[in-house]
């Protein structure tokens, strides 16, 4: 594993603003939020809008994202569905394309649910890209149902899918450990993630719930320690 950091060239991203300024608010704190924090900021009432859902796992993987953003950084999410995504999984799309081919029964790209912040107008705005959890619930219950949810990166080597898999409570599958930070700080925390390519032994783990739910709580507790204001 090449351990060299790869910052990328966008470590910003409005919605880790949007975030920060709720959790700063949330504690009473007089500080400027800023679009490329050291370490992603969130507030307590957000993460736990999102742990109050049903978190029983009934999906093995899930994927609901754009793959025509940066199709080069994310093709390995189609491999990886034609090969091991099953009828207990959920593949959707969304980019809404109408040429699209689908998958197999897992892929319901063709419902047009979810949406893809690059085709929304204004696509930096706190509407576009502060995801409201009561008006996303397809999106976070699904993935808070599934073990594993797939986090390809996008414009920059990270993507903000990997803070959300997080807050679901399932594990992230990424391609590189290298996707898995943003910052300097970030690239010091000791996740648990899948890479891609080990898919095979993703199979134990998900029929070895003590493996599974040790990976889960320490995601948990790790999260909670870094990303939520004490």
């Amino acid at each position: 594993m090449n351990n060299k950091l790869d910052l990328g060239w966008c470590q910003g991203y409005m919605a880790l603003e949007y975030h920060m300024e709720e959790a700063l608010i949330e504690k009473g704190i007089h500080q400027l939020a800023t679009s490329s924090p050291p370490i992603a900021l969130f507030s307590k009432k957000y993460y736990n809008e999102i742990c109050e859902l049903d978190h029983n796992k009934i999906y093995d993987f899930c994927f609901i994202g754009s793959i025509s953003s940066n199709y080069k950084r994310r093709k390995w999410v189609i491999d990886f569905v034609k090969q091991y995504f099953t009828n207990n999984s959920i593949f959707i799309n969304t980019d809404n394309d109408p040429n699209w081919v689908l998958l197999g029964l897992f892929d319901y790209s063709n419902k047009n649910l979810g949406y893809c912040p690059k085709n929304m107008p204004d696509g930096s705005s706190k509407k576009v890209q502060y995801r409201v959890v009561k008006e996303n619930l397809e999106y976070f219950e699904t993935m808070c149902k599934s073990k594993y949810c797939l986090c390809p990166a996008g414009d920059a080597p990270w993507s903000f899918r990997f803070y959300e898999v997080l807050m679901c409570k399932s594990i992230p599958i990424v391609e590189s450990w290298h996707h898995t930070y943003r910052t300097k700080e970030e690239a010091n925390i000791n996740y648990k993630y899948a890479l891609y390519q080990d898919a095979c032994a993703l199979y134990k783990d998900i029929n070895n719930d003590i493996i599974y739910h040790d990976y889960v709580n320490k995601n948990t507790i790790t999260f909670e320690d870094y990303h939520l204001l004490k």
